[in-house]
């Protein structure tokens, strides 16, 4: 640790007022190693976010334990010239200390870990000193933002979105658009793995690379949805291969013609681990991700199982910004809705962390009509509203559908956005 760094630095900020805003900037009270500087920071990164003045005399009033150190600290600043130095080596040993305290900690609780949990520890350090270093890296003045902005615009929009084919779905949210996590939330039966399907489908015919990790059902089940949307022939008759042989030869035709573009990748597994989940991305190269469901994702080793979906939450929105693609995960809603009149789902309904809904970029919520009685075969269908709850890209709003859970389909009824 250099305690003169952090002392040259605490110097600074006390005598130098212009050196305050870019200390601020770059450092924060727990990167000081020392006890001592580390409340001296704190005390006088308080006096100046209140808007109060700032001497050595004043922080000695406030903090008269440690006179001896502030008048210490103001001696010693060899020159404000070589700020940037000082904040460069307070930063390299802290970042040498927490990489330590966590190899430390992920030894000694090694025994207990799966070897995939031990390396997305590990990952997840690596992703932390990147963004930290990108950080330190990142300032840019306005022309070089105004520069990169107008670049930006003139890029082929096609480059930075995955349209879905429904037009109203697209205008409000911009589509799936890279480096952004969309959750597609709902109760069981309630239509989100069709919902996923027909996404899947529209964007692999839009000419989109999808990959599909699916831990609920197998993939032929899977296929099955997919025959059935695109032929049209009632699931529950492909299910019991109820067909005749000229339904079967179209099937064949359709499904073939499909697997030649090969947009479309299932990846099925009971129980996915991150590592895995990274892998199968690395080997395919999808435009999109789409995973079914977190909820049955492979959970951290540890006790507290809100906390582990929530790692698993922000593993993946890291994910869809490291490899330059859309996630759209899907989201078990809680019981809570069921006590409601109008069962009306809010974001506060997603099962077990609230991760979820903070890393999202859009939560949609699919909310069909009271199936109850409902005779459904041949053209018949069901009303469904996809409520878009969060939009980071535009503003929430409610999307109508006609979902015939017959052949896994829903068509968009067209409307106007807002």
């Amino acid at each position: 640790m250099s305690l003169e760094a952090e002392m040259s630095v605490l110097g600074c900020f006390i005598l130098e007022k212009s050196t305050q805003p870019e200390i601020l900037d770059k450092l924060t009270p727990d990167m000081f190693l020392s006890e001592t500087t580390r409340r001296i920071f704190d005390a006088a990164t308080d006096r100046y976010w209140g808007g109060k003045d700032l001497d050595p005399v004043i922080l000695i009033g406030e903090l008269p334990e440690y006179k001896k150190e502030i008048l210490s600290f103001v001696d010693f600043v060899p020159h404000t010239s070589h700020l940037k130095e000082y904040i460069h080596i307070v930063i390299e040993d802290w970042r040498k200390k927490t990489i330590s305290d966590v190899l430390n900690k992920l030894f000694l609780d090694l025994d207990g870990m799966r070897a995939g949990d031990a390396v997305e520890v590990i990952r997840g350090l690596v992703r932390e000193q990147d963004i930290i270093t990108q950080a330190n890296d990142s300032g840019m003045n306005f022309s070089e933002a105004v520069s990169g902005f107008l670049e930006w615009l003139s890029r082929e929009q096609n480059e930075d979105t995955c349209k879905s084919g429904y037009s109203s779905l697209d205008r409000a949210t911009g589509g799936f658009i890279r480096q952004t996590y969309t959750a597609i939330c709902a109760r069981p039966g309630c239509g989100k793995t069709d919902f996923a399907v027909n996404l899947a489908v529209r964007m692999a015919k839009r000419g989109y690379r999808v990959q599909y990790f699916t831990m609920e059902m197998t993939a032929r089940q899977l296929m099955e949805r997919i025959a059935s949307n695109l032929v049209k022939i009632d699931g529950t008759r492909i299910r019991d291969r109820s067909l005749s042989e000229d339904e079967k030869r179209t099937i064949k035709c359709v499904l073939e013609a499909f697997e030649r573009d090969g947009r479309i990748n299932f990846v099925q597994e009971p129980k996915i681990s991150l590592a895995r989940v990274r892998r199968q991305i690395d080997l395919f190269k999808p435009d999109v991700a789409i995973i079914d469901h977190i909820g049955l994702m492979e959970r951290p080793n540890i006790k507290d199982n809100f906390r582990a979906l929530g790692m698993i939450s922000n593993a993946l929105k890291q994910l869809a910004i490291e490899k330059n693609i859309a996630v759209v995960p899907l989201v078990q809603l809680n019981r809570n809705i069921e006590g409601r009149k109008d069962r009306e789902p809010q974001l506060s309904d997603i099962r077990e962390t609230g991760d979820i809904e903070q890393d999202a970029d859009c939560v949609l919520f699919t909310i069909p009509e009271d199936m109850t009685d409902k005779q459904l075969s041949g053209e018949a269908w069901v009303d469904m509203k996809v409520k878009v709850a969060k939009n980071r890209n535009g503003k929430p709003t409610v999307i109508e559908y006609r979902w015939k859970p017959q052949y896994h389909s829903l068509m968009e009824v067209e409307t106007r956005y807002g």
